[in-house]
Parts: C-alpha cells; sequence; structure tokens
C-alpha cells in the first residue's frame, strides 16, 4: 500500500467525520433564522431557516463525496486504451498503477471539498455571532481556489514527471 493511498483513503473519512462534527456544532450555534449573505455594512440581509442550512450544507456534502465514489468505480472499469493520450507510455505499461494513480487523485477531491466547506461552515457561524467583529472572509475564495489548483495539477504533474515502479517478472 502506497503512502498516496494510505492519506487519500483515510483522508477522506476523516475529512468527512469533522465536516459532521462541524455541522453539528454548527447547527447548534445558528440563530434562527441564520443570516447567509451579507450587504455592505457586514450585517445580514438574506437569511434561511437554520434547519435548511444545515440539511443544504450535509446534502452537498454527501451528494458530492458520493458522486466521487461512483466516478472511481466507473475509471476502474476503463480499458487501458482510454489512457491512450498520456504523454508517458511508461504508465500504459502497467494498467492497475495507473488506475490506481487517477483513482488516488480522484479521492483526493472530496478531501479539499469537504476541508473547505468545513471552512465555510466556520465562517458562516461566525458571521452570526454578534460578539464577532471580523467579518472579512475574503480569503476562502482564494484558499477554495488554491486547493482546486492543486487538485487539477496534481494527476498531470505526477504522470509527466514520475515513472511508475516497474515489477521486474522472472
Amino acid at each position: 500500500m502506497s503512502i498516496e493511498y494510505f492519506i487519500s483513503r483515510v483522508g477522506r473519512y476523516l475529512s468527512i467525520f469533522a465536516f459532521v462534527l462541524v455541522l453539528l456544532f454548527t447547527y447548534r450555534g445558528l440563530p434562527d433564522p441564520t443570516a447567509v449573505h451579507f450587504g455592505a455594512n457586514g450585517r445580514g440581509d438574506g437569511f434561511l431557516p437554520k434547519n435548511q442550512v444545515f440539511y443544504l450544507f450535509g446534502g452537498i456534502m454527501f451528494g458530492l463525496n458520493i458522486l466521487i465514489v461512483l466516478l472511481v468505480n466507473s475509471v476502474n472499469k476503463l480499458p487501458t486504451t482510454a489512457f491512450s493520450w498520456i504523454p508517458n507510455k511508461e504508465w500504459l505499461k502497467d494498467r492497475n498503477q495507473l488506475i490506481t494513480a487517477v483513482a488516488n487523485w480522484l479521492n483526493f477531491l472530496p478531501i479539499f471539498i469537504n476541508v473547505f466547506l468545513l471552512l465555510i461552515l466556520r465562517a458562516l457561524l461566525a458571521l452570526n455571532d454578534e460578539r464577532t467583529f471580523n467579518t472579512d472572509y475574503t480569503y476562502l475564495l482564494v484558499l477554495g481556489i488554491v486547493l482546486i489548483l492543486i487538485w487539477i495539477f496534481y494527476l498531470p504533474i505526477k504522470i509527466l514527471y514520475t515513472k511508475p515502479n516497474v515489477v521486474e517478472e522472472d
């Protein structure tokens, strides 16, 4: 088992667990109704009942994680010819390593999405707390873009600039 496989699987489950915990604690701390849109003055001007916020975030996380699991399962069924576009042809010699690399890459996506949603929940809780004076959470958008860019470029860089582990057959 590679470290990449271990981190992608354990990280996904830990991010789901952390998201569920933060979702439950956030639900408990949110006022009803919850401000979900804020005007130029920093005050809430768009509201939703807190149970709708809970179901919305839970549904997004659950739906995206299920879709990614289905995508990973469908990648496992692809023939090697589906990857003939890869410039580093050494990866095509061992289909299992190529499929494993793509599956690990796809399993990193829910980690980034769950962490991003977790941070959004924490910001939403802080923005709905009268004791909090920090209303600038624009860094979350930049962080989300950085996480997605890291994820997007990880597999192409790995496939272009690394060689698969070739097992010598006797």
